[in-house]
């Protein structure tokens, strides 16, 4: 089965809106999908509908998903969570804190955008997609208005010059806990899992220190296959798992087409990792 839980929409930093997602997945013959959007559940019910609607080919079953960015000590830590109940009370409310968190940190930024000369014209887009309460304003958008109006030649060099971590318009994020997000993924019913664990540029202690909170806190996985990883990364990562006595997810982290990380691509599990979807219903033939 091709298996990918880690994506996004236009529901927060992607290029697709969730309806075409699904039908990019099922045109790549992707068998089961978890949309991941960053700290917001508003594309799960589109993505669902889209692919009831679906003719043809392999069966695609959607997997209610979320990447909460979380603070742990000097780091942003993102943490999926899958397979819950997206209408759970404390789920909702948490999403809502993120939610608030995610526009006043954006707001700060495009003032301190402002005061370094960058042009209201060339933020404008940027604000009036934080008035849209279905669309969510990330450090992506505001670099692609950069870019966009000639402030910066990359991607790339936005951070580098203007949002990145000790830059003049970057603005510490108010996140919530690890054990927050955990508590509240499991209290509607789904399992928690380390987004990229490789990607938060810590030594191997900070990263066994890291898996061993997370543990602590009740998590259950860590993201150990992705599209674009060397195979060693991907042995050292279900090994790590396995040392832990956690599960292994497996994502492509899409954000648009492109040739490195595509739907359902190169996401074989090792043979010694525990899928944590492996009492799925969706994954056992008895989608719900």
């Amino acid at each position: 089965m091709k298996i990918d839980i880690h994506c996004h929409s236009t529901a927060s930093d992607g290029c697709l809106s969730p309806e075409e997602l699904v039908q990019r997945a099922h045109n790549l013959q992707v068998n089961v999908l978890a949309l991941t959007d960053h700290d917001t559940l508003a594309g799960i019910v589109p993505a669902k509908q889209a692919a009831e609607g679906l003719q043809g080919g392999v069966p695609l079953s959607i997997v209610s998903g979320i990447e909460l960015s979380c603070r742990w000590h000097s780091f942003e830590i993102h943490i999926l969570g899958w397979h819950f109940d997206p209408e759970h009370p404390q789920l909702v409310n948490l999403v809502a804190q993120q939610t608030a968190a995610r526009r006043e940190r954006a707001a700060q930024i495009l003032k301190r955008l402002d005061a370094r000369g960058v042009k209201a014209e060339h933020l404008q887009g940027v604000w009036v997609q934080q008035q849209d309460p279905n669309k969510l304003v990330t450090r992506k958008h505001i670099a692609d208005a950069l870019l966009a109006g000639g402030y910066v030649k990359n991607l790339d060099e936005a951070f580098a010059r203007y949002l990145g971590k000790g830059q003049s318009a970057y603005v510490q994020p108010a996140w919530c806990t690890i054990e927050q997000a955990v508590d509240a993924i499991q209290a509607a019913g789904g399992e928690a899992g380390i987004a990229h664990p490789l990607a938060y540029a810590m030594s191997s202690k900070w990263l066994k220190r890291l898996v061993t909170d997370f543990q602590l806190a009740g998590g259950h996985a860590i993201e150990v296959s992705s599209g674009q990883q060397a195979p060693q990364q991907r042995a050292q990562l279900a090994q790590l798992a396995n040392d832990f006595e956690l599960m292994a997810s497996a994502g492509s982290d899409f954000h648009s087409p492109g040739r490195w990380r595509e739907l359902g691509h190169n996401l074989k599990l090792p043979p010694q990792a525990r899928p944590v979807w492996q009492h799925w219903s969706e994954v056992n033939g008895q989608s719900i």
